[in-house]
C-alpha cells in the first residue's frame, strides 16, 4: 500500500515539475501567472525575471529541468 502512494506521490510531483519547466522555457511571464501553489517561483518576481536577462536564466531552468525529467524517463523505461 505504501508502495502505491508513494508512485502516487513521485506521478504527481513529476507532473508538477513538468508543467512548471514547460512554462518556464516557453514563457516567463506566464510562468508567473500560474497559481502560486503551481508555479514554485519561491521569492522570484515578475519584475526582475519576467523579461530581460533573468527571462533567459528561467528559460534555461526549464529547459535544464524539461532535460532532467527526459533523462529519468528514459533511464527507467528504455535503458534496460
Amino acid at each position: 500500500m505504501m508502495g502505491f502512494v508513494g508512485l502516487c506521490f513521485a506521478v504527481l510531483l513529476g507532473l508538477v515539475l513538468a508543467i512548471n519547466a514547460g512554462f518556464m522555457l516557453v514563457s516567463p511571464r506566464l510562468w508567473f501567472r500560474l497559481p502560486h501553489w503551481l508555479g514554485g517561483h519561491g521569492t522570484l518576481t515578475e519584475d526582475r525575471y519576467g523579461t530581460g536577462w533573468g527571462a533567459i536564466q528561467v528559460r534555461v531552468t526549464g529547459a535544464l529541468g524539461i532535460a532532467i525529467i527526459a533523462w529519468i524517463l528514459y533511464d527507467m523505461f528504455l535503458r534496460r
